[in-house]
């Protein structure tokens, strides 16, 4: 079973994006601010156990802001109608919920929040798991398909409201009586999302491939669908400033207690603690010391009480937790350096990481089932590591994902990462503004080049010299020479330019005669760009009337102008 595509509609800043999963590794890269890590805890907080928190602030706000100004007036009408509560309650909700009266009409509310994943299968998979969420009877259709969505109901808006209604009727009666109600208005409308808040009911549908005919289910039972495991990038490590200690130890004791040979040496450890330090007869002085001068004091206080409390005994209880729980004070991860035994802080937060991750991949792997959807994400595995060793660690990842058979999902903003990925495994978020942010699929745009050879080796060739400082950057400026970089520096120190100073600009090297390749890259991420190039003129014009009387050579003058004026441009224009 694998997870094949993920869309989400109308949360926060992604209004409606999906994306294609790979087989085994996909990473989303994205620069701060994007999106990526708020829809990674998303996906991961549906796919886990408990409520899913979700907050009026986690609808996009141009949805919730056109909402609550398209729906203020139909409360205060209502309220001017001076009703009883529950007359006005059910006035408001038949205003904003389709009835029989208002069967023409749709819902007035905010669209759906939503996260729909496909799951695809084989011929050879176990589906016995999954065999209840058949939509499609069709043998050549195998996938299944969910809908997990957020939005009211007509009867939990109204209880909502219900639940509300003297704090907002308070807030109508202040607004009606002043001359100049702005304040009032704004602390009505934020009492209106708070109730819209309060409302909102999480579901879960099995579904036809077209999200339309669906089925509710459970959201446990959906859930039990998937074997899930998140790393965040808030993970512990092990830092004696922040007071973490032996963080990887109790990874290294949890990884050793699925193994195999482990579990029946634990189950007959208990007996073998306990026979020496019973003939030590250590349970008696201690009984001694402490449990009998105890009791003398609670028999006299016990008089006073109704002679109830009963006798203090002391006991030693020895399980497999306890003797886990010793093991985990006891062990120490220590590295061995030419003789020297360092503690597990001394490698720093890079490396702790990097083992951390390892450590959580491999007691993953031992729980793998083939009849789930087994997956496996890392926020930011980069942490703490500098350059050179992201790119080791990244590589090892990749391969670790591939032979072991684990579909991963990793988030990044590491060039170092994107350019270890494939094209065709990367997704790229990008923020269109500040609200809003789109996510790039690089397996169609590696597609779209698979009709054109020289472009398709063009774009594997060039992928690792520039193309990841492309897909994190704001501007994009390419350029022939050192000289044009010096130059852009300089003029960017300039007052003009500060503006554009505190973008984050991808230089790219790249002649002219292969600059307007990149045009492809440029359309599909939306970036602005800007190319300065040589004119190029003939080789064989030795005059400057001769040199006015060419026609440019360079290609990609050519190729962008000529485009637009369908002619070749002149050296003199």
């Amino acid at each position: 079973m694998l997870l094949k595509e993920i869309t989400i509609q109308n949360y926060r800043k992604f209004k409606n994006e999906s994306f294609s999963m790979a087989d085994d590794v996909t990473l989303l890269a994205g620069a701060n601010n994007s999106g990526k890590t708020s829809m990674i805890n998303f996906i991961g907080s549906i796919m886990q156990n408990g409520k899913t928190p979700f907050l009026i602030s986690d609808i996009p706000v141009k949805l919730s802001k056109q909402w609550v100004d398209e729906v203020y007036d139909i409360f205060m009408s209502c309220f001017n109608e001076s009703q009883d509560t529950l007359s006005t309650v059910e006035s408001i909700v038949n205003k904003l919920f389709i009835t029989e009266l208002t069967s023409l009409h749709s819902d007035v509310i905010i669209p759906t929040t939503s996260i729909r994943f496909k799951i695809d299968y084989n011929a050879n998979d176990d589906i016995r798991k999954f065999a209840d969420f058949i939509m499609d009877l069709n043998p050549e259709n195998k996938s299944f398909y969910f809908e997990y969505s957020f939005r009211p109901t007509k009867i939990s808006f109204g209880q909502a409201l219900e639940d509300n209604f003297n704090k907002l009727y308070t807030r109508y009666k202040k607004i009606k009586a002043l001359e100049d109600p702005t304040s009032k208005i704004d602390q009505f409308k934020e009492i209106l999302l708070s109730i819209y808040e309060a409302s909102i009911l999480e579901k879960c549908y099995f579904s036809d491939s077209d999200y339309i005919d669906k089925v509710e289910i459970e959201v446990s039972v959906f859930r039990r669908l998937f074997n899930f495991k998140y790393i965040n990038a808030g993970r512990p490590l092990d830092d004696q400033g922040t007071g973490n200690f032996k963080s990887l130890s109790k990874n290294m004791i949890e990884l050793a207690t699925h193994n195999e040979k482990l579990g029946p040496l634990l189950e007959n450890l208990p007996d073998q603690i306990l026979s020496p330090i019973q003939d030590a007869k250590i349970i008696d002085e201690v009984r001694d010391v402490s449990v009998k001068s105890l009791s003398d004091a609670v028999k006299t206080i016990d008089k006073a009480s109704g002679g109830n409390t009963g006798n203090i005994i002391i006991d030693i209880d020895i399980n497999e937790d306890t003797i886990t729980s010793l093991l985990n004070q006891i062990t120490n991860t220590k590295y061995q350096y030419e003789g020297y035994f360092l503690n597990e802080s001394s490698q720093g937060l890079g490396y702790s990481n990097m083992i951390y991750i390892l450590l959580q991949l491999e007691t993953y792997k031992r729980k793998i089932d083939p009849l789930l959807v087994n997956l496996f994400v890392i926020e930011e595995p980069e942490s703490h590591m500098h350059p050179q060793m992201q790119r080791v660690f990244g590589k090892y990842l990749k391969d670790y994902y591939l032979q072991k058979k684990i579909q991963g999902l990793i988030s990044t903003h590491s060039g170092e990462m994107v350019r270890l990925t494939e094209m065709k495994n990367l997704r790229v978020s990008r923020p269109l503004d500040h609200l809003e942010s789109k996510i790039y699929d690089f397996s169609t745009f590696k597609e779209s080049l698979s009709g054109d050879t020289t472009l398709d080796t063009f774009y594997d060739w060039f992928y690792e010299i520039g193309f990841s400082d492309i897909v994190f950057a704001d501007r994009v400026i390419l350029y022939e020479g050192d000289t044009e970089r010096l130059l852009i520096r300089k003029l960017l120190t300039l007052d003009t330019y500060e503006e554009l100073s505190q973008k984050y600009i991808a230089y790219v090297q790249v002649g002219g005669a292969y600059a307007h390749k990149y045009s492809k890259i440029i359309n599909f991420l939306k970036i602005k760009t800007l190319i300065l190039t040589d004119l190029d003129y003939k080789k064989d014009a030795v005059t400057i009337e001769a040199v006015e009387e060419s026609e440019t050579t360079n290609a990609t003058i050519n190729s962008y102008y000529g485009e637009s004026k369908r002619d070749k441009i002149s050296y003199s224009t």
